[in-house]
């Protein structure tokens, strides 16, 4: 195996694995530092969807706008992670099969 193979493995696991974190960070709930009336630590949703009813239950403080600010930050940084891994990710399999089939067609790679 030629060391570009080997590079190109070592990025796409890089890639799947910033995917697989960025998914799981929109999966996961998204917390205030901030306990409703019932000593519950406020939830304001995942980041794929919003939960505001306890922040907009919730006495003392403006808990709606901070759980917006919460999951805008989460998203702002889980979404970009997915879809640079992602964009990486096809990025590498489009130059391993252009490489692997040039070198089964032709025997070896001439540009390596």
């Amino acid at each position: 195996m030629h060391q570009h193979h080997h590079r190109a493995f070592y990025i796409g696991v890089v890639s799947v694995f910033a995917i697989v974190v960025g998914v799981f960070a929109l999966y996961f709930p998204v917390f205030i530092d901030a306990y409703d009336q019932y000593g519950f630590q406020i939830k304001c949703g995942t980041g794929f969807g919003s939960d505001l009813s306890q922040a907009a239950d919730a006495t003392g403080g403006d808990y709606v706008d901070q759980c917006g600010t919460a999951l805008m930050w989460r998203r702002m940084w889980s979404i970009p992670l997915v879809v640079f891994g992602a964009i990486v990710l096809a990025g590498v399999m489009l130059v391993e099969a252009t490489v692997w089939g040039r070198e089964s067609v032709f025997g070896e790679d001439q540009a390596a």
